[in-house]
């Protein structure tokens, strides 16, 4: 146990976070119900969507212990709409994770008062356009998903107006979801990245497939443009962008899409197969 903390205090003090007195207990409490807890620039990045899914409301009052975190991934959790009390006091999350889980209105008012929230997911939730209503005043929000829920376009409508810089994903249609954000780059870069496989043989490239919503952050490292191309799930081609040399683009997708990056003259470079994670493409020389 010693060299167990050891280790951790090691790794902590390489990285800038404000490291706490309780942090370190915390951590390894998280780590107990299946979260794993990682450093970032901004805060912590705490997940439970790929070991901890048996987690319950009672076991996500070990996260509210935790000072300045970022980022929290419940997706597919057992957490409710009561276990959201739990996160009031998270001031500091922007990237927030609650897709697939049992929470509904109720437990939306919880999130009122997160003013750095920037990135909201709610797909396969029970929420509706009341729900809507308490995220209304978080004037940093940048994006929001609320497809496969009982969210309406007149309530998209009255959420846009009320924060004009909110981007708001409602189908699953992916050809029609808005693709970047204008002349912007992500807050902050993934950590995953998804490998990139080069081939000069578009038929190389293998159909999409479904599954969940996740984030691609391309960025263009080689010293020309690029083009950014769907791979459908009937393998027809769909152009969604180029990228300037040294660009980055900041894409909707799913896990095991595929992404065919070609030069401007439609010649395929290679391609990218996403995984379950927001990672980072990056198209090298």
């Amino acid at each position: 146990m010693l060299r167990m903390f050891f280790l951790l205090g090691f790794l902590l003090v390489q990285v800038p976070v404000l490291l706490q007195a309780d942090d370190q207990q915390t951590i390894v409490a998280i780590r107990k119900v299946g979260g794993t807890v990682r450093a970032a620039e901004n805060g912590w990045e705490v997940d439970f969507h790929l070991r901890g899914r048996s987690l319950t409301d009672d076991q996500l009052a070990r996260v509210a212990g935790l000072s300045a975190v970022s980022s929290l991934n419940l997706k597919r959790t057992r957490i409710s709409s009561a276990g959201l009390a739990h996160l009031e006091a998270m001031k500091s999350l922007q990237v927030l994770h609650l897709e697939q889980t049992a929470i509904d209105d109720q437990g939306m008012q919880y999130l009122a008062g997160l003013k750095n929230l920037e990135y909201l997911n709610l797909f396969g939730t029970k929420i509706t356009d009341q729900g809507l209503t308490h995220v209304s005043g978080l004037s940093k929000l940048q994006r929001l998903y609320v497809w496969q829920t009982a969210v309406t376009d007149d309530g998209v409508v009255k959420l846009e107006k009320a924060l004009p810089g909110l981007r708001v994903v409602r189908g699953v249609n992916l050809a029609k979801i808005a693709a970047e954000f204008p002349l912007e780059e992500p807050a902050a870069l993934p950590t995953k990245t998804i490998g990139f496989v080069a081939t000069t043989n578009v038929a190389d490239a293998p159909r999409s497939r479904n599954g969940d919503n996740i984030e691609v952050v391309f960025q263009n490292k080689s010293r020309r443009a690029v083009k950014v191309v769907w791979v459908g799930y009937d393998g027809k081609l769909k152009v969604y962008g180029e990228i300037a040399a040294g660009g980055m683009r900041v894409q909707n997708s799913y896990s095991n899409n595929c992404w065919l990056i070609t030069d401007m003259a439609d010649e395929p470079i290679g391609y990218f197969i996403c995984g379950a994670e927001r990672a980072l493409a990056i198209i090298a020389e």
